[in-house]
């Protein structure tokens, strides 16, 4: 099983959190709450092969502008 992290990067309220809880739990959250960093596992299957995602949905803050 291959194994990828992938960081969800971006401006404050932009969707970050929005997006990454629609591919890793299949639904909108109802809330939300700015600041919070979090992270997530997923398991997919693409073209026979399974993959194991670990995915971190940033924060939005000054610290990764950097990044953008």
């Amino acid at each position: 099983m291959e194994e990828y992290k992938i960081a969800i990067i971006g401006g404050v309220g932009v969707g970050k959190s929005s997006l990454t809880t629609r591919f890793v739990q299949n639904q909108f959250g109802e809330s939300y709450d700015p600041g919070i960093e979090d992270s997530y596992r997923k398991e997919v299957e693409l073209d026979g092969t399974i993959y194991f995602l670990e995915v971190l949905d940033t924060a939005g803050s000054e610290e990764y502008s950097a990044m953008r």
